[in-house]
């Protein structure tokens, strides 16, 4: 009996803090089917009388299905690269031996510390001296090399404890180095990929402060970079704007439901040894 008590208490807790964090998703999307007059009445219930104009105004007049397309064409590519460089970077990183390996790491670390605002400027002054601006190219880029020392640093740490006895066996077996990236090392990581896929992702979708700078053309604008200027264009009520809003989070939500068996994988990675 006073061991049920103390799990029914964590149960309650956990269900009390699951609700606090799926109102706000739940208020959002009920807000989203609101008119306007029903908004001002109603905020906090269910709406008698559901309406998916806000969805319409959103992508059709909001021109949203255009920034889906946009997206479409920069998130792959940009993905690609940046797990390209996380995984290779953090091999290199975590279990090669270079010259000059731990101040080239730090000097990765250090790029984490500054802020998109910090270093807008200086990155637009230097795309627009290659011929970058409104150029999706160097948008992907900036992405990549903005985000990507992040998920090189878990993807390093990850790396760096996988035992040296497997990789020695790999190179007495005759395995080069890219064999033993590709064979040994990157299907082991596969709950750290779930993780720096899911930041990544999350991280250039809700980009706005470079996409601001390099995008200018209406025609090339990227989701959020859509809803920010929507905003500011249309003025738009509460429940157009919840509607613009859930339409952006609908990708990243069923992305991270996708991966999370391996987030949860990930958060346990290291953790029992033997």
């Amino acid at each position: 009996m006073y061991r049920i008590v103390p799990k029914i208490i964590m149960y309650c807790v956990l269900v009390v803090f699951t609700l606090f964090s799926l109102y706000p998703l739940l208020y959002g999307f009920q807000t989203s089917l609101k008119t306007v007059d029903e908004y001002l009445d109603n905020k906090l219930f269910w709406p008698e009388d559901v309406t998916l104009k806000n969805y319409t105004q959103v992508l059709v007049t909001g021109k949203m299905l255009k920034y889906f397309v946009n997206n479409c064409i920069v998130m792959p590519a940009a993905m690609v690269i940046y797990l390209a460089v996380c995984v290779m970077a953090g091999f290199a990183f975590g279990r090669l031996r270079f010259p000059f390996r731990l101040p080239i790491f730090l000097a990765v670390l250090f790029l984490m510390i500054f802020p998109q605002m910090l270093l807008s400027i200086q990155i637009f002054q230097v795309c627009r001296k290659l011929h970058l601006v409104n150029n999706y190219v160097g948008l992907i880029l900036v992405w990549v090399a903005y985000f990507a020392p992040f998920g090189t640093y878990i993807m390093t740490t990850y790396y760096s404890t996988v035992p040296w006895e497997l990789i020695e066996s790999a190179r007495l077996d005759g395995a080069n180095t890219w064999q033993l990236l590709f064979h040994i090392m990157l299907p082991i990581a596969k709950p750290m990929l779930g993780i720096i896929i899911i930041i990544g992702f999350q991280s250039m979708w809700n980009e706005l402060p470079f996409s601001l700078l390099l995008l200018q053309k209406d025609t090339m604008r990227t989701v959020t970079l859509g809803v920010a200027m929507m905003q500011g264009q249309y003025g738009l009520d509460d429940t157009v704007l919840t509607a613009a809003i859930m339409v952006t989070a609908a990708v990243p939500l069923a992305l991270f439901l996708f991966f999370q068996k391996y987030i949860a994988m990930g958060a346990y990675a290291g953790s029992v040894k033997g």
